[in-house]
């Protein structure tokens, strides 16, 4: 089955990237190919999956059909109208009302971004006299789970800032110049306002390294990112360009060169401290019993990260909500039922990935 699958993705891409440079023909067999093996790994799949398979097939197999008329008036890719919606649609605009004190921890990372971004802002003739500028690119990298959205979002909060939120999904087009296009739009949308900042979660997916790509679209999509986070100087409102990876490696480097992402922030797991925050965070208003002693329970989830220890929270509360449904006899979360979620949620970031960040980091 994973030969299918990979067989399936790696036709997919190809056929992306013919329909990207015009060669309708080849785009359309390629599909063809890769709705073909995912159909095929649909049928070794069951339940859910198989489901799952069955449809992404489909979809592939609509993308050939839909371009036949164009094979067959001899149309190219440039000259078949977008089907992308406009960037009104597509790029999410909020204010979020996160602030610094709703993140648990990570004290270090808060005070860093403070000073080459926060302090800019909040005391602009201070920041004029010494010659300090605000906005720019930020880099925050480190293992899922550990908070990273949530600090992009909380720094939006305390400037009153306007946030964007774009997936790369979004960004990236199947026709030829639209990923360009839609990067535009996303920076010029920000410079509306005086403070804006744009955050893209993996960014990797929009910015990887380009000797590894065999796709066109990253060749000229990653030049115009590059292009854009220089032009921050020039700009008369402050945007901050905000990424956030998992992956840090698999940057281009390129975008790692000063007057690019500038601040590098390691986001890694949380100390003892915050680790109690969190679970006092995600305990707030529930009925704890006093046989839970969140001290000695942030000392035994040593390794784990904010998103684990969430979920802990969520499903040891689970026991005796189900129980009193059950039962009709209402109890506490006991120190037992985080024994009994103990045995079964382990750390998910090893420590072999912890490394690997700090090598990074380092290098």
């Amino acid at each position: 089955m994973k030969f299918f699958l990979e067989k399936a993705a790696e036709n997919l891409r190809s056929g992306l990237d013919f329909q990207e440079s015009g060669e309708l023909k080849k785009a359309r067999e390629r599909f063809l190919v890769a709705a073909e093996m995912m159909f095929k790994a649909a049928e070794k799949s069951e339940g859910p999956i198989r489901s799952i398979r069955e449809k992404k097939a489909h979809q592939i197999m609509e993308k050939a059909q839909a371009l036949e008329p164009y094979i067959k008036t001899g149309k190219r890719g440039e000259q078949i109208p977008s089907e992308e919606p406009s960037a009104q649609d597509w790029i999410v605009k909020e204010k979020p009302d996160i602030r610094f004190k709703d993140v648990a921890g990570l004290e270090d990372v808060k005070e860093e971004i403070h000073v080459r971004f926060l302090y800019p802002i909040l005391y602009p003739d201070k920041a004029k006299k010494f010659g300090i500028k605000s906005g720019g690119g930020v880099l925050l990298y480190g293992p899922p789970g550990t908070g990273k959205t949530l600090i992009a979002r909380a720094i939006a909060g305390e400037t009153d800032a306007v946030f964007f939120t774009v997936k790369p999904s979004q960004v990236m087009s199947k026709w030829v110049g639209e990923a360009e296009q839609n990067i535009d739009r996303l920076f010029k949308e920000a410079s509306v306002h005086p403070l804006s900042i744009i955050f893209i979660d993996e960014i990797e997916a929009l910015i990887p390294k380009r000797r590894d790509s065999q796709s066109t679209v990253m060749q000229r999509v990653v030049p115009q990112i590059l292009m854009e986070l220089e032009g921050f100087v020039k700009r008369e409102n402050v945007i901050l360009f905000i990424g956030a990876t998992n992956e840090p490696w698999s940057l281009d480097p390129a975008v790692l060169r000063p007057g690019r992402f500038d601040i590098k922030i390691h986001v890694g797991l949380p100390d003892p401290a915050a680790r109690r925050q969190i679970l006092e965070l995600n305990l707030k208003g529930r009925p704890v019993s006093p046989s839970v002693n969140l001290s000695e329970l942030s000392e035994r989830l040593e390794g784990y990260s904010g998103a684990d220890i969430r979920a802990l929270c969520e499903k040891a509360t689970s026991i005796p909500f189900l129980e009193s449904i059950q039962t009709g006899v209402d109890r506490d979360i006991e120190r037992a039922d985080f024994d009994q979620i103990l045995k079964k949620i382990k750390p998910s970031v090893k420590s072999r990935d912890l490394k690997k960040f700090q090598d990074w980091g380092d290098e």
